[in-house]
């Protein structure tokens, strides 16, 4: 299995619109940080997309991505979502609806919010052919890929962590369950977690937590995403444990 980060960026990007600080002025390609979202590439070259961000199709086109066995969906806000319509260039070339997979939170939100791809509104254009289906309770497969879901809380509210395997990621949460670090724990091996920057907030775990959280949970290598401007990569990678990188855009990682 491989593991692209597509985005590495908190909502706003990086760099942010209008700033100037010394980071949004970075020479440093990994101070660019699009909008979070990875890709898993199964044993059997199935392309599993996590989130569309605003700049899915940069990442896509970046990556050289030609076609996409699913989508799942963390959760619905803005920056993990607006890049949706692009899916309907994939449907050019299969012919074959995209399958989406979302919360059960989330199925009426996504219909509303995309309403023109779900239902006869008048729209005249090409719209996204989806296949909507709703992430379970338990573990499921999509083409030769076991995922387990893991719904976390984020602020009002939950933003769904994924298990691969040895591999997790999770994004836009705040904290994990004692019972979810138990039913994980020693089975992730390498981890891809949102940290934000290293002050505290209110929604989302900070770099400071989720180091710690990757020591609970026993991943060997841990990676943050997920980053502000706030984030130096080569500054601030000085200040993190030996097991510990920050993420950047185009980072693969081979399991």
């Amino acid at each position: 299995m491989k593991v692209r980060i597509l985005g590495s960026g908190t909502s706003t990007g990086v760099p942010v619109l209008g700033c100037q600080c010394e980071v949004c002025r970075s020479k440093d390609p990994k101070n660019h940080r699009t909008r979070a979202s990875i890709l898993i590439t199964t044993a059997h070259g199935h392309n599993i997309l996590v989130d569309t961000p605003p700049e899915m199709r940069l990442q896509l086109l970046a990556a050289g991505v030609r076609q996409l066995s699913a989508v799942i969906y963390t959760h619905m806000h803005a920056d993990h979502t607006q890049g949706f319509d692009d899916l309907r260039a994939f449907y050019f070339h299969t012919k074959k609806p995209v399958p989406i997979y979302v919360l059960p939170d989330y199925e009426q939100e996504i219909k509303s919010r995309f309403r023109y791809a779900f239902e006869d509104t008048g729209y005249i254009g090409t719209r996204p052919h989806v296949d909507l289906r709703l992430i379970p309770d338990e573990p499921f497969i999509i083409e030769d890929q076991l995922i387990d879901p893991a719904p976390l809380p984020h602020g009002n509210v939950r933003s769904c962590a994924l298990r691969f395997g040895r591999f997790a990621y999770a994004t836009d949460f705040k904290e994990f369950s004692a019972e979810q670090i138990d039913a994980w724990r020693e089975h992730v091996e390498v981890m891809v977690a949102s940290g934000v920057h290293f002050r505290s907030h209110p929604t989302h775990s900070n770099i400071p937590e989720t180091v710690e959280l990757f020591k609970k949970l026993g991943v060997k290598k841990g990676i943050l995403s997920h980053l502000s401007h706030e984030v130096d990569f080569t500054r601030d990678s000085k200040t993190l444990p030996e097991s510990v990188s920050f993420s950047y855009d185009g980072m693969v990682i081979d399991l």
